[in-house]
């Protein structure tokens, strides 16, 4: 009896120091979450609440961690965690699929937590930290502006090339043009086509000359990159 109670408190023992470790293993993975949190408000995809989707990153970590704590010397449990998932339907529309990425980098890091690879998880942090952020500067970089020009009006003054050369104005104030649709329609024409600008000053410019040569024409831009 005196030798069963003492195996029970041993294990008792055994059983709190690996509920602390699991402990702090998550806490561990909740700042990390944050980190990622951060690093997902500042520099992922804005067709989504930022504020909204990164409040998921420490909680989805923290609980990674302790799933990983706790199937990791089981088996069973394992195999019992394959067979709940299985059955999990997640309804949250992914807008971009850069959101996935952080959602997989969350469920990572609890998972190398959980198998107490604490080096390897600061390690493989400090790589994908360097991956996203260069990737983010390196985006920003180009200054350059994608939009979708239409310009529409009375056909026979658009085909008057000696006195309203629409194309080569365009192709002056732009950096490049590709030609997306061209209707002509009882008198009336229509241009579309993508360009390519600098800045904003540059779209001023353009529109101000064709407005100017044409001032009875409809012209009008969309910018491409704001699109979802």
């Amino acid at each position: 009896m005196v030798g069963a109670l003492q195996d029970w408190i041993a294990g008792l023992g055994a059983g709190t120091e690996q509920a602390i470790q699991c402990a702090l293993h998550a806490l561990v993975g909740g700042v990390l979450g944050l980190y990622v949190r951060e690093l997902y408000r500042r520099v992922g995809p804005v067709y989504s609440s930022r504020e909204t989707f990164g409040n998921l990153f420490p909680l989805l970590t923290s609980i990674t961690v302790v799933i990983i704590f706790v199937v990791k010397s089981s088996l069973a449990l394992s195999l019992g965690l394959v067979g709940a998932l299985s059955i999990v339907r997640f309804r949250t529309a992914i807008k971009d699929p850069e959101e996935l990425v952080y959602l997989f980098l969350s469920i990572a890091i609890g998972v190398a937590l959980g198998a107490e690879l604490l080096l390897l998880t600061i390690l493989f942090i400090l790589v994908v930290t360097l991956f996203i952020v260069g990737r983010f500067l390196w985006a920003r970089k180009p200054n350059r502006h994608n939009l979708l020009l239409t310009v529409s009006g009375d056909a026979a003054r658009f085909f008057d090339l000696s006195d309203l050369d629409i194309v080569g104005v365009i192709q002056s104030e732009t950096r490049a043009m590709t030609l997306q649709r061209f209707d002509v329609e009882d008198g009336v024409v229509q241009f579309r086509a993508t360009v390519v600008i600098k800045d904003t000053q540059a779209a001023r410019s353009l529109m101000s000359r064709l407005t100017a040569r044409l001032p009875d024409f409809q012209v009008s831009y969309v910018n491409l990159d704001s699109l979802v």
